[in-house]
């Protein structure tokens, strides 16, 4: 057969689309048992995950990037849902996408992912709930207010959710979305309604209204509201508070820390405070309405903790 014969050309054509395919199935089937091998080593990382059970290596991967998520290496975390993802689409997966966005920072992203979850999932309460967090940081509180809606029509209640919206809302512009906001003008009206926001409540009352905060807290549960200030009233409620810092004197019993700080040398020991979580018993050294490890609303209470005192002098380089 002469190569200038047509026949000839289509021949070659088709000899080489044969070699492309199985060269792209050879590289394809190469590839992918490369890649069970990673896994299999990635695995061997970690002693709790059963090394001899790597059938379904799917499983595996959730495994080690939910390890890596725990011990907050989101970058790793995120390539491995990635991976998943991209072989094995899912909505499950997006969710774990979802919140690593969520909590590395990228918010913007995370809102992307979570839309897409709610395209074919609209009820996804997890998807919903994570979106509420998104759009709270982003301060899109007008969007967590028709997420609450969706809750409702689900039968879901959110109270503490309701109650931070309103509080935000009040900080803002005032409460003025009509029935969310119905009966709701002032502060006041919002702790009447939830008084789980008690703190919060005390906290804005200081800023315009002392001696009516003073009247309503509660004395060592909202210590650090107050401790740093000079108008603590002088009378028989803050009594032990008046005699830890050395301003009177006081025999009525107080808790611990206050105890000691009554009867010891002023310059041995100051005051410090923590905040645990009721939630999840995580502690931190600073008060926010949300808590900074499981996302639970009103749930921090304050800890009196006792430390050295030390004198900082001025030190000239």
């Amino acid at each position: 057969m002469d190569y200038r014969d047509p026949l000839f050309s289509v021949i070659v054509f088709f000899v080489l689309l044969l070699v492309v395919i199985l060269v792209t199935i050879f590289f394809g089937n190469l590839r992918d048992r490369l890649r069970e091998k990673e896994i299999e080593k990635l695995i061997k990382n970690f002693d709790y995950i059963d090394t001899n059970d790597i059938k379904n290596p799917i499983n595996s991967l959730m495994l080690l990037a939910d390890a890596y998520e725990k011990e907050g290496d989101y970058e790793r975390a995120l390539k491995i849902y990635l991976t998943i993802q991209k072989d094995y689409p899912n909505n499950i997966v997006l969710l774990k996408i979802a919140k690593i966005y969520f909590k590395a920072g990228f918010l913007k992203k995370s809102k992307e992912i979570l839309y897409k979850i709610l395209k074919t999932q609209p009820r996804n309460k997890e998807a919903l709930k994570i979106l509420m967090l998104v759009n709270e940081k982003l301060g899109e509180i007008k969007e967590n207010i028709d997420i609450l809606e969706i809750f409702s029509e689900l039968g879901v209640d959110l109270p503490k959710e309701r109650a931070n919206a309103m509080i935000k809302l009040f900080y803002k512009e005032g409460c003025k979305i009509k029935d969310f906001c119905e009966g709701i003008t002032s502060f006041n009206e919002i702790y009447k309604k939830y008084p789980f926001v008690k703190r919060e409540y005390i906290e804005y009352l200081f800023k315009t209204n002392p001696k009516k905060a003073y009247e309503i807290l509660d004395v060592y549960e909202h210590l650090d509201l107050y401790w740093f200030r000079e108008d603590i009233p002088q009378n028989e409620k803050f009594c032990n508070i008046l005699a830890a810092k050395r301003l009177v004197k006081c025999d009525i019993k107080a808790p611990f820390e206050i105890e000691v700080l009554k009867h010891i040398p002023n310059n041995l020991a100051e005051l410090e405070f923590e905040y645990v979580c009721n939630n999840c018993k995580k502690t931190f050294p600073i008060y926010s309405t949300r808590c900074p490890k499981c996302y639970e609303l009103f749930s921090l209470k304050l800890l009196l903790k006792l430390s050295p005192k030390s004198d900082v002098e001025y030190i000239e380089f």
